[in-house]
């Protein structure tokens, strides 16, 4: 074979070979859904859940986008104002995944926890600097008043405190997380409690200067996916959650990505 020919060959191989792992990606990325699910997002927590004209957004959006993906399954994303609302959703079935769960026995009683796939850390922040070390119960008998979000758990020491005649009213139930950084520069509130993602970035979207976050760890714990009861059996479960630990280190960089340099829209 003359070493023309020869070129001519090879080029033609490696054409019909990458060619072949391209196209075949491409026929794997455009497989078509083998169901939906009906994914609830509350609309105001960017960086990690909004909801505008375009669709749904954020940290915890991108993380369900990409394991849903991995099962060819389509999500579409319900908007829902609380996470009271998307809980109370799930439990009549108008969604089948709620985003962002932190496990709590109530919960499971509405549904299937998936495998956690990220942390969730909450923070308090205030227009003062924090001065030393101190519990929820110092602040509330200072007489603080705390803005938290309605229907989020924060942690068996706030649920005990809200349950408290003594500090209950103190606690102050605010929608949004744009108002409930409003209140807070409008001085209505003392301090609210926030993931600490969401604090830095709505505080630097309304241009609030001088929020301070406070060290004292109000809430560490892991977040999953709330899936309704029978939407998955136990070895689609299974599945599911192997999904989430072979995501793992995907879910990582997006985590690293919004907590340091925030990617919303």
């Amino acid at each position: 074979m003359r070493v023309i020919d020869i070129r001519l060959y090879l080029r033609v191989w490696c054409f019909l070979i990458l060619g072949g792992v391209f196209f075949g990606s491409q026929a794997r990325a455009q497989q078509p859904c083998v169901s939906e699910v009906k994914i609830g997002v509350v609309a105001d927590w960017p960086p990690l859940t909004a909801v505008d004209e375009a669709g749904a957004y954020g940290l915890d959006v991108e993380i369900a986008r990409k394991v849903f993906a991995e099962l060819n399954i389509c999500p579409r994303f319900l908007r829902l104002p609380t996470s009271a609302r998307s809980l109370d959703q799930l439990g009549k079935g108008t969604v089948d995944v709620l985003l962002m769960v932190s496990y709590v026995q109530e919960r499971a009683e509405l549904g299937v926890f998936s495998a956690p796939y990220r942390w969730e850390k909450m923070r308090l922040f205030s227009l003062r600097q924090p001065r030393m070390a101190i519990d929820l119960k110092a602040l509330l008998r200072l007489g603080y008043r705390i803005g938290l979000s309605i229907g989020s758990y924060y942690g068996e020491e706030l649920k005990n405190l809200a349950e408290s005649p003594n500090f209950g009213h103190l606690l102050v139930g605010i929608s949004g997380s744009t108002q409930r950084v409003e209140m807070l520069a409008k001085k209505r509130v003392d301090f609210i409690i926030e993931d600490e993602i969401l604090g830095r970035f709505m505080a630097r979207k309304l241009g609030i200067k001088n929020v301070y976050i406070w060290d004292y760890p109000v809430h560490n714990n892991q977040v999953h996916f709330l899936l309704r009861k029978g939407l998955f059996d136990a070895a689609q479960l299974t599945r599911f959650n192997g999904v989430i630990e072979r995501l793992r280190p995907d879910i990582d960089k997006l985590v690293e990505r919004y907590t340091h340099h925030n990617a919303p829209r």
